[in-house]
């Protein structure tokens, strides 16, 4: 890689991580929420997951999920819906007040970064989006098939290895503890 090209991503990457993890923390802390409550609710604002499939795509335990999803429920962002035919499987959705809560700091993210790009000239604010746009679609590109092999190695395990039965319910795996969370809002 050239060198301007990398000090170019490493700048950019320095600068935008700095930026995303402050606001992200400072928003948690005024929404009294931790960071991995955050992230649940997330990942929950995409599409209602099992708690099994939950932990597997946070890699914490199920247990762990459980505990915050207690205290996200206690505090009405959360809502448990049994799924009809299986009594094991239990869906974690987002209420209305968690969705609200959500989409008011995506709101509050953008309205930063519009500000951001508001120091650019219309063509330079154009330029950017265009990139931003490629960028994200490479990027996507190249998660898709790190998860695309996680699924195939789930359903290649033996029967005597698949997980409890909530997860298998879910179409996950178990989820080892992971030592970091991963912290974005989409």
């Amino acid at each position: 890689m050239f060198d301007d090209t990398r000090l170019a991503l490493d700048g950019f990457v320095e600068v935008v991580s700095k930026l995303i993890i402050e606001h992200h923390h400072r928003r948690a802390a005024e929404l009294d929420l931790t960071m991995p409550q955050a992230q649940i609710l997330r990942i929950l604002s995409r599409e209602p997951l099992s708690t099994g499939r939950l932990a597997a795509e946070l890699r914490i335990s199920a247990p762990a999920v459980t505990q915050l999803t207690d205290r996200l429920t206690r505090k009405s962002l959360v809502v448990r819906q049994p799924v009809q035919g299986d009594r094991r499987v239990v869906l974690l959705s987002l209420t209305a007040l968690g969705m609200n809560l959500v989409d008011g700091v995506r709101r509050h993210r953008n309205e930063v970064f519009a500000k951001a790009l508001g120091h650019l000239n219309h063509s330079d604010r154009a330029e950017v989006i265009d990139a931003l746009k490629k960028i994200s679609q490479a990027l996507g590109a190249s998660l898709e098939p790190e998860t695309a092999n996680a699924g195939a190695k789930a359903r290649k395990r033996p029967p005597e290895s698949q997980p409890e039965a909530s997860n298998l319910a879910a179409g996950a795996k178990p989820a080892p503890v992971a030592k970091r969370i991963r912290m974005e809002w989409d």
